[in-house]
């Protein structure tokens, strides 16, 4: 039996860097407020954000779910690890239950989401990176996801 070598370090980072045309303290809030959460948190315009649930504080927790447009719902949790208004935000990120609806999400074990806000002349600079991830494949589904949230957050800042 063939060993399986593990993922390079690279293999299991994603970092994406985008600009946002708004204060960093409202986009800050975007990702900390509830319902601001409820208006974009979804990687496509098919899919709905019914729940937000956040305690933001240092070991407080959130709860987010999607629902798609065929009815099937994801759900991720997680806790707060820095909360650094409004240029920091780390918490953990893991899939509840069957929430992968047998996508080969990661599930069962946290990866890591660092938020860096920084003020720039057109706005705000938003750099997220997200680790920890077991595979290539599981960084690349979470980069399309990632990649739809951030527009739909674009839409509504």
């Amino acid at each position: 039996m063939a060993s399986k070598t593990p993922p390079l370090p690279s293999e299991t980072i994603l970092k994406i860097k985008r600009t946002f045309a708004a204060p960093r303290e409202k986009v800050f809030r975007a990702w900390t407020d509830p319902k601001e959460l409820t208006r974009w948190f979804a990687p496509s315009d098919d899919y709905s954000t019914p729940l937000a649930e956040v305690d933001l504080r240092v070991g407080g927790t959130y709860r987010i779910q999607m629902k798609a447009a065929d009815g099937v719902t994801y759900t991720v949790k997680g806790a707060y690890r820095e909360v650094r208004p409004p240029e920091r935000l780390v918490f953990t990120w893991a899939w509840e239950g069957e929430s992968c609806g047998g996508r080969g999400l990661t599930e069962f074990y946290d990866t890591l989401v660092t938020l860096e806000f920084r003020t720039i002349p057109e706005g705000t600079e938003l750099t997220l990176t997200h680790e920890y991830f077991l595979s290539k494949d599981e960084r690349a589904k979470h980069s399309e996801g990632w990649a739809g949230c951030l527009n739909r957050l674009s839409k509504v800042l």
